[in-house]
């Protein structure tokens, strides 16, 4: 199967029947969303908590609305987005299963420290933009972009932000307008009140998010809903408030271009991230990857493709401080910020940290390209650059085989093998004389099945 593996991360994001009880542990309430309460939990097996998103299916007007987001969480792989785990449902309810941020919502630290420093801001922007790009590249927007939707990955003071609450996001293309008054107040952009808009209604919000960070106050105001949105339609502001006597002008200015009231005229999110503004105040480090993260994918790009598959795997489950090494060089790799690897970018960081040949990157950009689209995406260079040692853990070995055995009968059969590397559908072919050869690759006692030894064998070997 040498370079055939077609692996996407979406297979891995199951809707389960059972009871959620017999896998996560349920804490306490921590929050609310467009659809439900969310409620803090942790999975037993792995001891990883996370946000878990309660939707009582007999409230919800429009169920297929909110299923929407779940399709839409899916498909987005950013290292500034909320990862969706899995889902459980019942007649009546549906558990979203989500990543965990107990750093706090970017709106709670604003109250705190009621304004944040130019170069707390421009981190904070930099990350916020990055996502919204990638959202925009794949069509998709957010329409609800404000503090209170942003959340901090760990209470550190260094902490990254992520994008949540996709409830009111939308799947557009280019040349498609939208009608629904949709969003919140302060953070609405003036042709959403019109009844005609596309995704540059984000990069307002961006706008408004910036204009408070930085002066701790909103730029359209009122003593109500009503004057508030009168005062967005007129899209007049001013850089009044006092802290803006100490902002920069190429801060102001980045403001004015995403609150430019013309959408025609307004900046998008990638003119944003290459603004001055942003880059020099966050000047990307040297690009470099450690010598051991380089042989991890030297290994990947050598290990079978069941190895492979059980790295993604674990790849797309573990989350937040678990990955914070690795989310950081993904991020710095990035360099254009539109929340995927290129070829080039891969290839200008693999010469500064190796030895290794045109060939030879040629060869891993294939391989760490498991879904094909020609890019690295985020949880492709997780999956080859993890560390080995998360494979030597019974609980994430028996994750993985639980992937693999479908059928939950304790083996891995030839059937079970062709449905992992199809994502359960029967749309990609592959041949029989493919599917024997995985198995006699693991199958040691010849039964024509791979146990849960044999697998942990297969997969915890560095040379297999």
């Amino acid at each position: 199967m040498e370079n055939s593996l077609l692996l996407k991360r979406q297979w891995f994001i199951f809707s389960k029947k059972g009871d959620i009880a017999d896998e996560y542990e349920l804490g306490l309430e921590i929050g609310s969303g467009t659809f439900g309460k969310v409620f803090m939990a942790q999975h037993k097996a792995s001891k990883i908590f996370r946000a878990i998103k309660l939707i009582n299916k007999d409230r919800i007007k429009e169920y297929e609305t909110f299923t929407t987001e779940l399709s839409i969480l899916k498909d987005l792989d950013h290292p500034n987005i909320v990862s969706i785990i899995e889902t459980f449902e019942t007649e009546t309810l549906c558990y979203v299963v989500l990543e965990y941020c107990s750093g706090g919502e970017l709106f709670d630290k604003l109250c705190k420290i009621k304004t944040f420093s130019e170069q707390m801001a421009a981190k904070v922007m930099k990350s916020l933009i990055s996502a919204v790009m990638y959202c925009h590249n794949h069509g998709i927007c957010h329409r609800d972009l404000k503090p209170e939707n942003c959340l901090y990955l760990s209470p550190s003071e260094n902490s990254d932000l992520k994008i949540i609450d996709f409830g009111l996001s939308v799947a557009i293309t280019e040349e498609e307008i939208l009608h629904e008054l949709n969003g919140t107040p302060y953070y609405i952009a003036p042709e959403i009140l019109m009844g005609n808009y596309s995704k540059e209604v984000d990069c307002w919000s961006l706008g408004v998010i910036m204009y408070m960070l930085l002066s701790g106050t909103p730029p359209f105001k009122g003593k109500d809903n009503n004057e508030i949105l009168m005062n967005v339609y007129s899209g007049s502001f001013t850089f009044r408030p006092k802290a803006f006597k100490t902002v920069s002008n190429n801060g102001k200015d980045l403001i004015v271009r995403l609150l430019t009231k013309d959408p025609l005229h307004r900046i998008t999110a990638q003119q944003a991230f290459m603004h001055p503004w942003i880059q020099e105040l966050n000047p990307s480090p040297s690009l470099f990857l450690s010598e051991s993260v380089i042989l991890n994918i030297s290994s990947f790009i050598k290990a079978n493709p069941i190895k492979q598959i059980a790295l993604s795997y674990v790849a797309s489950k573990l989350s937040g401080t678990h990955l914070e090494p690795l989310r950081g060089a993904f991020i710095r790799i990035d360099c254009n910020g539109d929340g995927v690897v290129s070829r080039e970018e891969f290839a200008n960081v693999i010469r500064e940290s190796s030895t290794l040949s045109s060939l030879d990157i040629e060869t891993a950009c294939k391989y760490l390209d498991t879904n094909r689209n020609g890019t690295i995406d985020y949880n492709e260079f997780l999956a080859g650059t993890l560390m080995r040692e998360s494979l030597k853990k019974e609980e994430w070995l028996k994750q993985a085989f639980d992937y693999f055995d479908s059928d939950k009968c304790g083996y891995i059969t030839a059937e079970d093998l062709r449905r992992s590397l199809s994502g359960g559908s029967g749309g990609v072919v592959i041949s029989k004389q493919e599917i024997e050869k995985l198995l006699s690759i693991a199958d040691e006692n010849n039964d024509g099945k791979i146990d849960f030894k044999e697998f942990s064998e297969l997969v915890s070997n560095s040379n297999r």
